[in-house]
This record gives structure tokens, sequence and C-alpha cells, in this order.
């Protein structure tokens, strides 16, 4: 037990060094500069399935996935709730932002310090560099690594890791930053919650 202890510290420290050494500031700054963003997204999930669709971004807290078929899906980040509508099954489902990974970029100001920790930084050979992360409290809930283009800087995918070990990855294109977009994106009106009250 002693012997895995002190694994895992020796393994923190050096991930911890080696961040320094790479120099983080300068995606930090990307995200923090990121008011809002705009393209066209490919996610491939573990069970071999590829979707594509449009996104949106509007930081702080607000997000938009807009599925293409045939997959029925529509995700939507409202500043306090990431909402998954399901139109085949006519389901809606809620998540506190806060308990999700994409609270780690919608979040008013990102830092990959404090109650975030990084577990892993990879430069590639594509001249990109892959940062890992978790919250620093919650470690076992899942991470998410996010692909940074090294210069100049810029976002090209995420990998969503939830606590069971699956994953979710997610490629960017055609991506234009700090362009306009319309709140009302983000605003999600729930069919089944009208019914409720009428």
């Amino acid at each position: 037990m002693f012997k895995g202890l002190l694994m895992s510290s020796l393994l923190c420290i050096s991930t911890t060094v080696f961040a320094h050494a790479v120099d983080l500031s300068s995606f930090e700054t990307y995200l923090n500069d990121m008011g809002t963003l705009k393209g066209d997204f490919r996610q491939d999930s573990t069970n071999g399935r590829s979707y594509t669709g449009k996104l949106h971004l509007s930081r702080p807290g607000k997000m938009r996935l807009n599925y293409n078929p045939p997959s029925p899906l529509l995700i939507v980040a409202d500043g306090k709730w990431l909402i998954t509508y399901d139109k085949e099954l006519d389901e809606t489902n809620y998540v506190s932002l806060n308990n999700t990974p994409a609270e780690f970029i919608l979040r008013p100001h990102v830092q990959f310090s404090g109650d975030t920790q990084v577990v892993g930084v990879v430069p590639q050979a594509d001249d990109t560099t892959a940062i890992t992360l978790v919250k620093t409290e919650k470690p076992d809930e899942g991470q998410i690594t996010l692909v940074f283009a090294n210069d100049p800087v810029s976002l090209k995918e995420w990998t969503v890791t939830d606590s069971q070990g699956s994953e979710t990855h997610v490629i960017l294109s055609n991506i234009s930053l700090n362009d306009p977009v319309s709140d009302s994106l983000f605003q999600f009106d729930d069919p089944n919650l009208v019914e409720q009250v009428f």
C-alpha cells in the first residue's frame, strides 16, 4: 500500500514539474480570451459511432451542440444546467453544469491550478499539446483532455473520459472566435416541462 501511495505521489510530482516546464499559460490565456466560439464538430464514441454537428459556445457558461441526423441529440448548456434532449425518445436530462467536464472551459476564469489539477501534459508530433485535467477534490469523477495547436494557439479537440472509463472524442473544424452569437441559441424550452405545467 505504501509503495502504491509513493508511486502515486511521485507521478503527481513529476506531472506538476513537467507541466511547469512546458508552460501552460498560453493555453490558459487562449481559453480566457475566448468570448465565443463556433464551428463544426465530429464526435467519436467508445461504441464506435461517429456523429457530426454544429458547435456554438459563449463564455461563461453557455454551449450548444446541435447534432446532424441521424443523431437525435441536442445538448445545451444554459449557464446553470447541461441539458441533453433526445428528440427521438422525447426525453430531457438535466445535470448541473458544475458537475460536468464542460465546466472546465465554460467557467468565468480558466486556470490549470487550484480546484483544477493537471494530470498529464503531452507534446505531440503534429505540433499540438494535450493537457489532461481533473477536479482536484474529485479526481475519480472523470477527466477531460484538451488538445491545442501550439502556434498559433487554438483548441483543436477534446476527449471526455467518465468515471467508468468510457471516452467521447470531439474534433473541431472551421472554427471562428469571438464572432457574435445569439443568446437565443442557449435557451431551451423543454416540451415535457410545458406538458407538466399545462
